[in-house]
């Protein structure tokens, strides 16, 4: 990707994204495969991206990415599963009463496991 840096006289404008004589752009590939793990498809992503800047990205690119942590998802796919997994359900109720008027807030709490 070509980036143009602005010129100004004294040489004091400081890119934000990326670095003056940086070559690439650290945190480009997490983004990509937050997405990835999110769900989107390789088009979404590279609407994201365009969206968000401003920047084209072939769809090739962003296989070669995602193929990278596919070895790690298969690894964590294949890991055996515990035989017991404790499980505590939660369930809150807050109501307001209003008495003599004021208003105070009662809490119900109940759990299961």
């Amino acid at each position: 990707m070509e980036i143009e840096v602005p010129r100004d006289r004294d040489g004091e404008f400081e890119p934000k994204i990326i670095p003056k004589h940086q070559r690439e752009w650290h945190g480009f590939d997490q983004k990509i495969l937050s997405m990835y793990g999110l769900g989107l498809s390789t088009k979404a992503i590279q609407d994201n991206l365009k969206d968000i800047y401003n920047v084209d990205v072939s769809p090739e690119l962003i296989s070669r990415i995602t193929d990278e942590v596919k070895g790690l998802v298969e690894e964590w796919r294949s890991c055996p599963l515990e035989p017991f997994y404790p499980v505590v359900f939660l369930d809150a109720l807050r109501v307001n009463i209003h008495d003599e008027g004021h208003v105070s807030k009662k809490y119900s709490i109940g759990y299961t496991s």
